[in-house]
């Protein structure tokens, strides 16, 4: 793993931040019946979320020395049911803390290489543990939500 390599491999991540972004305003604007209003409101609240992670991600590429990319990963976007916009915003969520560990082995990898690298490696380590921790507190409040709509 080189700086390039990760840079690359950071701006896969920021796709997949874009996506987010798409997702949650998609589905605000397309969710319909019951508890639409409250669902509208949290996947706006969700947008606004990924809009910090997608200038976060891209200044953290600028500032290792690399250019964002502007592109949007694949999502459903045919949506509208409550419930299965939970479950899908719980998998986004999900896959996202999976990938960011991954990104974390990466960096470590970087970081092995020591001088320079190390103080890289380390940088992107330490983004990743906020981006997992903002990603993990997600996918447990989608849990309980989807329990909750299970009462119903």
């Amino acid at each position: 793993m080189n700086l390039n390599q990760l840079i690359d491999l950071l701006n896969e991540d920021l796709s997949r931040e874009y996506m987010h972004w798409h997702f949650y305003m998609n589905a605000a604007i397309r969710v319909q019946t019951l508890h639409r209003v409250e669902i509208q409101e949290l996947m706006l609240e969700e947008a606004a979320g990924e809009m910090k992670h997608i200038e976060e991600f891209g200044k953290l590429i600028v500032g290792l020395g690399g250019t964002p990319i502007v592109k949007v990963a694949s999502f459903e976007s045919a949506i509208t049911d409550p419930k299965k916009i939970l479950e899908e915003a719980l998998k986004i969520e999900e896959d996202v803390v999976a990938n960011y560990v991954q990104r974390m082995d990466d960096a470590e990898e970087l970081e092995s290489l020591g001088g320079i690298d190390k103080v890289h490696g380390r940088y992107v380590h330490i983004f990743l543990e906020d981006q997992i921790l903002d990603s993990r507190k997600a996918v447990d409040h989608y849990k309980e939500l989807i329990a909750g709509l299970q009462s119903f």
